[in-house]
């Protein structure tokens, strides 16, 4: 079983539309694939799709973002089936939520901008990569890259959700969590905490980990008793092609199986 549990599309952050990046995974071979777009309403339809083919499954997922001791973390939450209505509805506010923070990000930065009506409506989701790309039409900076040294908290407000609530709100849906890349330092800080939130994860293999970030928060998942997850956290811009990381072997089938058993 080859999986991929956090890609994103052109509804947040990615450069390709939902239909293109399920393409592309069925291409690259993956069993199943998550797209997580940030604090969005799942963007495909769930289960069992034939693309070119090939059947791949899609998980219906989302990336919600939340706030703990002062930083932006962020919540992979998974849905064994649909999402329930009521987490439609609290995600469409969350990515409405966004447009906001973009806003109020702009007006601090002194660049005349404004969330899209579709963002507004909670219907995309914008994040600091929409912001670098603002920055840069306006003339404020050369390049979308050099944007990111402004795009800290003095100008960007904090996320008005707490880890902690985003972990129990999901939980209440059914739905399984998984913490997002973690840095090692904060896991060992703050995995206590969040595990007696409900955290059902952690996303421990990744291609930007490096062996002793993946072995260390590994560790940590089995002293907490509590799963491991993988994703590219592919966005489609800069990294290789969709597939060439895959989470696999026993990991992945105790992930599906804990999935399918919610």
């Amino acid at each position: 079983m080859k999986l991929d549990l956090h890609v994103h599309t052109d509804r947040s952050d990615g450069k390709y539309a939902p239909d293109e990046v399920l393409r592309r995974a069925a291409a690259a071979g993956l069993d199943a694939i998550a797209v997580a777009d940030h604090d969005l309403d799942p963007v495909l339809v769930p289960g069992l799709r034939e693309v070119d083919g090939h059947a791949i499954r899609v998980i219906a997922a989302a990336e919600v973002s939340g706030h703990h001791d002062g930083r932006e973390y962020h919540l992979l939450v998974y849905f064994p089936g649909d999402p329930p209505p009521e987490a439609r509805t609290f995600l469409r506010a969350r990515a409405a939520s966004r447009s906001r923070r973009f806003d109020e990000a702009m007006a601090r930065l002194g660049v005349e901008a404004r969330a899209s009506a579709e963002a507004t409506r909670g219907e995309i989701a914008l994040t600091r990569f929409h912001m670098a790309r603002e920055l840069e039409s306006s003339g404020r900076v050369r390049r979308a890259h050099d944007a990111w040294t402004l795009l800290g908290a003095d100008n960007v407000p904090l996320i008005d959700l707490a880890f902690v609530d985003a972990i129990r709100i999901a939980r209440g849906w059914g739905a399984l969590t998984s913490w997002a890349h973690p840095p090692l330092a904060d896991a060992n800080r703050h995995l206590a905490v969040f595990v007696a939130a409900g955290l059902h994860a952690v996303e421990a293999s990744r291609p930007s980990h490096d062996r002793a970030t993946r072995n260390g928060l590994s560790r940590l998942a089995k002293r907490f008793g509590i799963l491991v997850t993988g994703g590219s956290d592919w966005h489609g811009w800069w990294e290789g092609e969709l597939g060439l990381y895959r989470f696999e072997h026993d990991p992945a089938q105790r992930f599906m199986s804990r999935l399918d058993a919610a």
